[in-house]
């Protein structure tokens, strides 16, 4: 038998149940356990196991294991109607170039290890390379159940989650998982031994552990990122930015120069420790600085001219796009 260059498989996302009947109908022939939520597929073409479980209301969890000898994609389709939203962790078991890759909206993000959250607008696949073992899992957690266990001043603090809870922001991605991997692999053996005393007890503690850790994570990297403990050698840039922020962006070359290393060098650190470029880190100290002004009493279109913007729509734009809503409506919350 030949095989194909690759396989792809399409899913609607954040929405649990209609994906548990779509792995049915996408392989009917597979052995299928109902008391364990159990899936195994086995072929030549794929070697792979699917586990679910409604661990209580509004909250769905997904595990996964899969290894096949030629590129898997996985596509999910957008269900904007869905009320639910994914939180995904994925791994593979090799440390080679970019095995695992993710695109959204024709942008691509590339590792061995990948966390995703997102809500039903989002476009999005997931691609891993062959001969590659890729493990992870999925949690589909309700709006409803996100508002009632996360108090509001909480995701006020971090603009992104409120935004993908109101569907205004499609989602985040970042490829530095590596933190949440013991947690992932205690949830997988668990899920997989139906054997362990307190079985759901236990997911649902490392359910609860792995959901504050990731936001803990973001609102830390998103309000104090300076504080980041792989930034000190980038310390000379970022005092350079923090004192600029009436400036424009002087350019990853120069800041390179400051931090005495080449571009290319300061380009990769800076993602890794920040997760996101220094323009864009430019960029959310501005916004900080303007929401400082505005509540201060400053004008939007002052503000806008004070931070460095010469038209006040593109100021609305950048500042709409981090904290989900207008300056002049930020102001009167």
């Amino acid at each position: 038998m030949e095989l194909p260059k690759s396989i792809r498989f399409s899913s609607h996302i954040s929405d649990p149940e209609v994906y548990i009947n779509e792995m049915f109908q996408l392989h009917p022939d597979t052995k299928h356990d109902n008391d364990s939520g159990a899936i195994e597929i086995k072929n030549e073409i794929i070697d792979s196991s699917f586990r679910y479980l409604h661990l209580e209301e509004y909250l769905f969890l997904f595990t996964f294991r899969s290894y096949s000898p030629v590129d898997i994609e996985y596509d999910f389709i957008p269900n904007p109607k869905s009320e639910y939203l994914t939180l995904g962790f994925y791994f593979t078991e090799s440390r080679s170039k970019n095995p695992l890759y993710v695109k959204i909206d024709e942008k691509f993000y590339s590792s061995d290890q990948i966390s995703m959250f997102f809500n039903g607008n989002m476009n999005a696949g997931v691609f891993i390379k062959s001969r590659q073992k890729a493990f992870g899992i999925r949690l589909e957690i309700h709006k409803n159940w996100l508002l009632e266990n996360i108090k509001e001043t909480e995701i006020r603090k971090i603009t992104l989650l409120k935004s993908i809870i109101n569907k205004d922001q499609k989602g985040i991605v970042y490829t530095d998982a590596a933190m949440f991997l013991p947690l992932v692999k205690n949830i997988i053996e668990v899920m997989e031994n139906e054997k362990v005393d307190f079985r759901n007890l236990k997911l649902k503690s490392h359910f609860y552990e792995l959901i504050q850790q990731f936001f803990e994570c973001y609102l830390k990297n998103e309000i104090t990122p300076e504080k980041n403990q792989n930034s000190g050698e980038l310390k000379s840039a970022l005092n350079y930015l923090e004192k600029s922020i009436y400036k424009d962006f002087p350019g990853n070359e120069y800041l390179a120069e400051l931090c005495k290393m080449s571009t290319s060098s300061f380009d990769k650190r800076f993602k890794i420790a920040f997760r996101i470029t220094a323009v864009q880190y430019f960029r959310n100290l501005k916004m900080k600085e303007a929401v400082r002004l505005l509540q201060l009493g400053t004008n939007v279109k002052e503000v806008a001219y004070k931070v460095g913007y010469k038209d006040v729509s593109a100021f609305g734009r950048s500042f709409k796009n981090i904290y989900g809503t207008s300056p002049a409506s930020y102001v009167k919350k």
